[in-house]
């Protein structure tokens, strides 16, 4: 084999400067190539019936092979107007075969078919690539999202009925669920005095044990006065008695029931009502915008005989549990106690020997002297049940419910709130069921894409060797 039979590799990238820096096409070949698309244009418009031919002009750009298959086709559908000299006198036939020629003129048709190669292999396939890995990369992604929409989702729904636990409430209708379990908070209040004055004798063995240390010379300071008055008077002492140390002759206590079915009668439809949970509404706690405390207000009246008519009325007549601030200096005096009784417990149970010396050395009264730790373990379990119980979150928002009924609203919003967590990562999590279709339907797509865009690339580098008469060379891909 010479060396001019010798095959010639040229990258795809490379083949139009081939072309034309050895002059097998002219640099300005695309000045020729407009006037031939323009004929292209004109000669598609009139066309015969050819279920071939229609595939062929159903692509996006029609080249110099294509024109030669639609004259091959031609051939056959125009051979009746073809003369005994071999011409055709059909103007569909002559129009193909002018654009055959002005395609072989200066070799355009090679340097066309260059540039489609070039355009093909160096963009069109490698996006081609860069779709099927994007569309697997989001396949993949949202189907990761539905699992933690869906993960979301269960956990907004157990939230939710956690949330309801906690609070004693149904969810069925949750201003009343709430204005019911706020108006039963009197019996609760009951309750609580009850256990309260079980800490009679613990209360009293404070003020005993103080004494004892002091040795009759204690502070004048009272002791645990809060809890002392409700020992004494249970429910039926006021802040007005606490604060003034006398009872009032009149009493005008605010209506809570009243209030409360005011406020529920108000709002009994707006629990159908549908809530819109957007991004951007901030839940969050404001203090100050339901600080609705009342001013207290302290009426006294003389009658015509001198007598002072004391009247207690807004915050003033409320028991020392209903008010909110009083009900703060009851649980810092239980938590007191609390502290004493724990730390005589452990004083008494600690057995070093200088323990033991000091007690049986020392004297002490008899009403010291006869408490046992066991009645201080009572004692102190006593006061855990009762801080427990006015510390649970459900009792601290019906208490701020009770003095508050609109207080209830921001209530229902957070609930309502947490209850949408659930429905709105169900929609996010049937978003991505649809965005997955979608990603699929795009990736088969462009699967299918990409197998014909090879195929095309393959028989057009197999036509546009074919072409290159007298000169053989192969094209790398």
């Amino acid at each position: 084999m010479s060396a001019n039979d010798l095959p010639i590799d040229i990258h795809s990238g490379k083949l139009l400067d081939w072309l034309t820096s050895r002059r097998h096409c002219k640099k300005d070949w695309q000045k020729n190539v407009l006037v031939i698309r323009e004929k292209i244009k004109h000669a598609i418009l009139d066309m015969p019936e050819s279920k071939e031919i229609m595939q062929l002009l159903a692509g996006s750009y029609i080249n110099y092979f294509h024109c030669v298959r639609i004259i091959e086709i031609l051939r056959e559908t125009e051979k009746d107007t073809k003369n005994f000299l071999g011409m055709y006198s059909s103007q569909r036939m002559k129009d193909w075969q002018e654009i055959e020629s002005l395609y072989k003129k200066d070799n355009v048709n090679l340097a066309e078919s260059a540039q489609i190669l070039q355009r093909l292999v160096q963009y069109e396939i490698p996006a081609l690539k860069k779709q099927i890995a994007k569309n697997d990369q989001a396949v993949v992604d949202t189907a990761k999202k539905e699992k933690d929409y869906l993960k979301q989702s269960a956990d907004g729904k157990k939230v939710y009925e956690k949330e309801l636990e906690n609070m004693g409430l149904k969810g069925v209708s949750l201003r009343s669920e709430l204005f019911s379990l706020a108006a039963e908070l009197p019996k609760f209040f009951e309750s609580i005095v009850q256990e309260i004055q079980k800490l009679e004798s613990a209360v009293e063995y404070y003020a005993h044990f103080r004494d004892f240390i002091h040795q009759g010379k204690a502070p004048k300071v009272a002791l645990l006065p809060a809890l002392n008055l409700l020992i004494k008077k249970g429910l039926s002492a006021t802040t007005y008695e606490f604060k003034y140390g006398q009872v009032p002759s009149r009493i005008e206590a605010p209506d809570f029931e009243k209030l409360l079915s005011s406020n529920q009668s108000s709002n009994e439809n707006a629990d159908g009502a549908e809530i819109d949970f957007g991004d951007d509404i901030d839940f969050g706690d404001d203090e100050g915008a339901f600080d609705t405390a009342e001013v207290v207000q302290i009426d006294v009246v003389a009658d015509d005989s001198g007598a002072v008519d004391t009247v207690a009325s807004g915050d003033d007549a409320l028991s020392l549990l209903e008010n909110s601030q009083m009900q703060k200096k009851v649980k810092a005096e239980l938590v007191e106690l609390q502290f004493f009784l724990s730390v005589r417990k452990e004083d008494e149970e600690r057995e070093t020997a200088a323990d033991l010396y000091i007690r049986g050395a020392e004297s002490r009264p008899a009403n010291v002297a006869k408490v046992t730790m066991n009645q201080v373990g009572d004692w102190i379990g006593t006061i855990n049940e009762i801080l427990t119980e006015l510390t649970k979150p459900q009792r601290v928002h019906l208490f701020d419910i009770r003095s508050s009924p609109q207080y209830v609203e921001k209530i229902v919003s957070d609930l309502e709130r947490k209850k949408g967590l659930e429905a709105r990562y169900k929609r996010l999590a049937e978003l991505m069921v649809v965005k997955q279709t979608e990603a699929q339907a795009a990736l088969a797509s462009a699967k299918q894409n990409l197998i014909q865009l090879a195929d095309n690339t393959k028989e057009l580098q197999k036509q546009a060797f074919l072409e290159y008469t007298g000169k053989i060379f192969t094209v790398e891909i």
